[in-house]
Order: structure tokens, then sequence, then C-alpha cells
């Protein structure tokens, strides 16, 4: 789904008014010389008004999560403290998905590695990043899609939270289908290295 937007904000209290006739899934509001918002509706973290905002009508599910720094510019680079996971078929030190320990939020480093660069296909949406509610799946159970990247890489603002602690990054094979990329997390660096 295509992140749609609004006009500027001028405060985190006039967007967390924001009624739920204006506010729709994935939807995004830049909060003026905060940052960016994103409403996700199925969220149920609890507001700490930064990182996450809990709208004034408290709704059960749906929390504004911030998904970009200052003026849009960013802020900072998310730290991999946590583990890796989903690591069958993968080398010592690598894994299909990584578990944070904790809320953070910042740029993460998508780099590709030239063994696996030959066998990614070359279009826009080559890479997918997500994060998820559970434990990733094949059945897709819990998957919250964040961003797509070249087959080049990139530089992507996350944001996990205590409902969304795990992210997963995915590929797109020389078949055309998106397929789990066993990856190294460190600092705040994703490396792509085998299917």
């Amino acid at each position: 789904m295509a992140i749609q937007t609004g006009y500027a904000i001028a405060s985190i209290a006039a967007l967390k008014a924001l009624t739920s006739s204006q506010r729709a899934d994935s939807y995004a509001r830049l909060v003026k010389s905060v940052g960016w918002y994103m409403f996700d509706a199925s969220s149920t973290a609890t507001g700490d008004d930064d990182l996450v905002l809990l709208p004034d009508d408290n709704p059960s599910t749906g929390r504004w999560i911030k998904i970009g720094g200052s003026g849009g510019g960013g802020g900072g680079n998310i730290n991999f403290t946590g583990s890796i996971i989903c690591t069958s078929s993968c080398g010592a030190s690598q894994g299909k998905a990584f578990h944070f320990d904790s809320p953070q939020s910042g740029f993460i480093q998508i780099v590709v590695d030239p063994a696996i660069a030959s066998i990614i296909y070359t279009v826009p949406d080559a890479i997918q990043i997500s994060l998820w509610t559970q434990e990733p799946n094949t059945a897709m159970t819990g998957r919250q899609f964040v961003a797509e990247l070249p087959k080049a890489g990139g530089s992507v603002f996350i944001s996990t939270d205590d409902y969304r602690p795990w992210i997963s990054v995915q590929a797109r094979n020389l078949s055309s289908s998106h397929d789990g990329v066993c990856c190294t997390f460190g600092g705040n660096t994703v490396t792509l290295l085998t299917f």
C-alpha cells in the first residue's frame, strides 16, 4: 500500500486531536519541527508522546508512529541490539530476521554483498523491508511492509516498538518472486548475503 500524506500539522497536540475521520491506515503527516508520523490502524503500542502517539479519542487500536526525524531530515541511526533469528539455511552469525531487545527508531543501511547482487532482479522494488508483530513466518501473518529499495540497497527509516519488534528483509530473486535473505545485522547496517 502506498503511503498517503496530508498537509503539515503545527504540533503533536494537533496531530493527536485529529478525529477518526481524519486518519486512515498508512496515512502520514509531518509535524512541523518534530518529524513524520504514520498512522498504524492496528497498533496498540503504548503512547509516549514522541515515538508513539495515542489519539485524543483513545481508540483501542490505532496509533501515530514516528517515521522520520526533525523536518523530515531524520534523527540518528538504529543500533541492532537483540538477536538474529530465522537462521535455518544461513551461515554462522546470519539470519533472515532480527528481534530487537527494545524499541528503536532511526535509519538502517541496506548493503548488498556482490555475491547476491548478481542474482537479485533489477526492479525498483527489488528489496523489501518489513516489521512484524510476531516472529516472521511464511504465511506473512503479522507482517507490516515498511519500504522497498532497488537492488543497490540504500537507507531506510524504521521505528520498532513493543508491538513490532521484529524486522526482516526480502529480495526479488531472478525468478521474480520475493524471498527471505540471509543477512548480518550490525551497528545500523543490514548486509544481504545469500538466498
